[in-house]
């Protein structure tokens, strides 16, 4: 990745860190896609709820027409049963994940999904050691509340 690129306000932040991650411009993403991702899908939620977005699956698209693939990763992953659903168990303790996570991370590009300070949901870019998020900072991964990646 060469640039931190920021989001101007748009509450597209998964579409500006696959920009970021692909080193190419918003705008011919949102084309080579077909939307801007602002179509108001939900009128009756607040902004930024109510806006269409991205799916993975159009960002994995992009990604496989460049000949890259992405592969999600947990930080921790759960199983239930088909009967219990509520009987959910994490895979790892909270040590053996984080450490798990670091690994498989290391090194590589990808998209980091998460959440806000305030609870938001929120992506970033990854470049194998550092957090570039479109809000305009870059930082350290230990910083951003993440709950899986899509690595490259």
């Amino acid at each position: 990745m060469q640039l931190l690129t920021m989001q101007k306000g748009e509450q597209q932040c998964l579409l500006y860190s696959v920009a970021m991650v692909l080193d190419e411009s918003v705008a011919a993403l949102m084309v080579e896609i077909g939307h801007d991702g602002m179509k108001k899908w939900w009128p009756e939620l607040p902004v930024p709820y109510c806006y269409r977005g991205y799916h993975i699956q159009e960002i994995v698209d992009l990604f496989l027409a460049r000949g890259y693939g992405l592969t999600p990763i947990e930080l921790y992953p759960m199983s239930a049963s088909q009967r219990a659903k509520d009987d959910v168990h994490v895979l790892w303790d909270a040590a053996h994940a984080q450490e798990r996570f670091d690994r498989l991370l290391a090194g590589r590009k990808g998209i980091l999904i998460g959440q806000t300070a305030n609870g938001g949901g929120h992506a970033c870019a990854w470049d194998g050691s550092s957090v570039y998020d479109p809000n305009g900072r870059i930082y350290g991964l230990e910083q951003f509340h993440v709950q899986e990646c899509w690595l490259m």
